[in-house]
């Protein structure tokens, strides 16, 4: 039986980069400015070496240096430097620098630069990179470097390794996929799950009349109520994609409470008594509507409808919270933070 992963071994990986190697290196022939350099990259085979576990002789670094050619990078930043001027680094000794970092888990240059400088542990790096311990570059040097060739220079860099992995069908850009494993962050979803377009704008009809009954109520029944509370103003959500054991919830309009005069009313306050119908009412009793908040994006006189933005819209609308079973407790469902995540 055939084993499919063969043509991923060291081996047989090695003999195919030898001809992609050499198309790279025919496919960029500028040459590079500049004659006197600080650092000296040059490709060279060396052995690599997996052990049992899994681990590699020399790291990562070794691996990716004894396998691909990093000389293409003189040649695709050529452009960038002048013939004149002091020596430079070589171009692709500081990405592979940078690359190194990446790959070995380091966040900043300044963790990694002391282990580079290391007469031992940076032994390594340093003979990858072609960096003599008489040259060792400094954090300047690779901000620098990538402001000389911009973001737009530097990604085309990981375009050409990007391809070299799809020419050893390593990825082949034909199916994405990712795993379901939750990380703890920092995300916090708030607002409706069952949101739609709809929900930025809702039409409620027979609202005036309501209010205004919830008013009479009030000042006829001044014994039961307290005069300055809270009065909330709801209606049912009219969206259909909640599922059949949910209940759907109410949307809060507006909010207001009666208070007392302390002179002349507020032009907004004598608008809002009129549009309910107690303005008299409430002159009478020297009581006017205090609003405390307000969903109402429309008033529509009309036909005494309003539209409304729904408050419970959440601000990230890329985002849902999805459902799965809880791992410690399958007969529970556990809330997750996802993209249009189902349980």
């Amino acid at each position: 039986m055939v084993n499919p992963f063969k043509k991923f071994t060291v081996n047989n990986v090695s003999k195919r980069l030898n001809k992609i190697n050499l198309k790279i290196f025919l496919s960029h022939q500028r040459p590079f400015p500049k004659l006197h350099l600080l650092s000296n990259y040059q490709f060279k085979k060396r052995f690599v070496k997996v052990f049992p576990d899994g681990s590699l002789q020399g790291g990562y670094a070794r691996m990716i240096t004894s396998l691909i050619d990093f000389s293409f990078i003189r040649s695709l930043v050529a452009h960038c430097y002048a013939v004149f001027g002091p020596p430079c680094y070589d171009p692709a000794s500081l990405f592979l620098l940078d690359l190194f970092r990446y790959i070995d888990g380091y966040q900043d240059m300044s963790r990694f630069l002391p282990l580079v400088l290391d007469q031992d542990q940076g032994r390594g790096y340093r003979t990858y990179a072609g960096i003599s311990t008489d040259n060792i570059p400094c954090e300047a040097t690779f901000s620098n470097f990538r402001s000389r060739i911009g973001e737009n220079l530097y990604n085309e860099i990981f375009h050409v390794l990007v391809d070299i992995f799809h020419q050893l069908e390593m990825i082949t850009f034909k199916i994405l996929t990712h795993d379901g494993t939750l990380y703890p962050t920092w995300a916090r979803y708030k607002g409706c799950t069952y949101f739609c377009q709809e929900c930025q704008s809702i039409t409620v009809n027979d609202v005036t009349s309501k209010v205004r009954n919830r008013i009479l109520y009030r000042l006829n029944n001044l014994s039961k109520n307290n005069l300055g509370s809270e009065c909330r103003v709801y209606t049912d959500c009219p969206s259909n994609r909640f599922p059949g054991d949910v209940k759907r919830p109410k949307v809060e309009l507006f909010a207001f409470k009666l208070t007392f005069n302390d002179g002349e009313p507020s032009p907004e306050q004598k608008n809002t008594a009129i549009l309910f119908g107690v303005k008299e009412v409430l002159d009478k009793q020297n009581l006017c509507i205090s609003a405390l908040r307000s969903n109402v994006s429309t008033l529509n006189p009309d036909d005494d409808s309003f539209t409304i933005s729904c408050p419970k819209l959440p601000k990230d609308t890329d985002a849902r919270i999805g459902v799965r079973r809880n791992p410690q407790n399958p007969d529970k469902k556990q809330k997750i933070f996802g993209y249009n995540a189902r349980g």
